[in-house]
């Protein structure tokens, strides 16, 4: 069976590798990008110069040899939750002159962004293999991109010494701290001479709150609220209002959401909405703050849009 998926050094990206060895001089790759191939899997020729369609170009997040494979590159890039809407059909990997190094293509991935509804950090990972692995320079601009887990981890591994002691008790491994190694005080200790209540302690009483039975909780007396029918308003005495309230997303709507008004309008700010789903099914919902009047609503069953009753979380000021 031929081989679908794959990558290969472009003839120009050849001979600059060649040209960087003969004269000591490390190519830099510096930028991946990403196409749709015009909506099909192309497959990658040795004499492109471009991507067939390219829908990003970004500064490379991270770029190694493999540690099982000296003579491997893995060049890697992160693209953030917030942009997408298209197809990943074909990757291509440039220098700082722009020149296309490596292509490569992919089994078809759709990244959507968050405006969609379903946002997620996509990893968009490349292999190439070279005969002298001093003709790339391994540098890339740590100040214009984000880093992987994996690599936070590495990098942790590298320059964290694994010797250093809370209380003598070596960091190697997970460790249990008890309320002597971090000087807590115990946490049902009496409170200015009451009675203890939820184990409020003298660390952590709340100043200028309501009393209740001689301790100082934060309690529902610190809340107004309002009830009618199945909308909940909650208001504090510093302008926080929480809302609770149903509303339908109607699948006509697609990715554009559906606009619902809140049963009360936010006067200043409205910071942020939670939902899920508020009948018989198995949706994945999702609401966003629109307006001060509004929110804006998603559902989808796998990933078609279909109606939705969602239960909402509104909270703002």
């Amino acid at each position: 069976m031929s081989q679908t998926y794959y990558t290969i050094l472009t003839k120009l990206g050849a001979e600059l590798l060649a040209n960087a060895t003969a004269l000591g001089i490390p190519l830099k790759l510096t930028s991946m990008a990403v196409g749709d191939g015009n909506g099909s899997i192309p497959k990658p020729i040795a004499t492109q110069t471009a991507l067939v369609n390219e829908v990003r170009r970004a500064s490379l997040n991270s770029l190694s040899v493999d540690k099982n494979n000296p003579n491997q590159i893995i060049a890697e890039q992160v693209i953030p939750e917030n942009e997408g809407g298209w197809f990943i059909h074909e990757i291509g990997l440039y220098d700082d002159k722009g020149n296309l190094i490596a292509v490569g293509n992919c089994p078809s991935t759709y990244k959507p962004k968050l405006a969609e509804g379903s946002g997620r950090t996509q990893v968009i990972r490349m292999i190439i293999v070279v005969d002298n692995i001093d003709s790339v320079a391994l540098k890339i601009d740590p100040s214009v991109v984000l880093a992987t887990r994996e690599y936070v981890d590495e990098s942790i591994k590298k320059n964290v010494p694994i010797t250093r002691k809370i209380n003598n008790k070596e960091l190697k491994q997970d460790i249990v701290l008890n309320a002597v190694d971090i000087n807590a005080l115990p946490a049902l200790k009496k409170r200015n001479g009451h009675e203890y209540i939820f184990g409020v302690s003298e660390k952590t009483e709340f100043e200028q709150r309501p009393l209740l039975n001689g301790s100082e909780l934060i309690c529902l007396a610190d809340y107004k609220y309002e009830i009618n029918d199945s909308v909940i308003v909650l208001r504090r005495a510093d302008g926080l209002i929480i809302q609770c309230f149903k509303a339908m997303f109607f699948g006509v709507d697609g990715i554009n959401g559906t606009v619902a008004p809140l049963p009360i309008a936010f006067p200043k700010s409205f910071y942020f909405a939670l939902s899920s789903d508020g009948a018989d099914g198995c949706h994945a919902v999702s609401a966003l703050p629109n307006t001060q009047e509004s929110v804006r609503l998603f559902g989808k069953v796998g990933d078609i849009y279909v109606d939705s009753l969602l239960q909402v979380i509104a909270v703002g000021r």
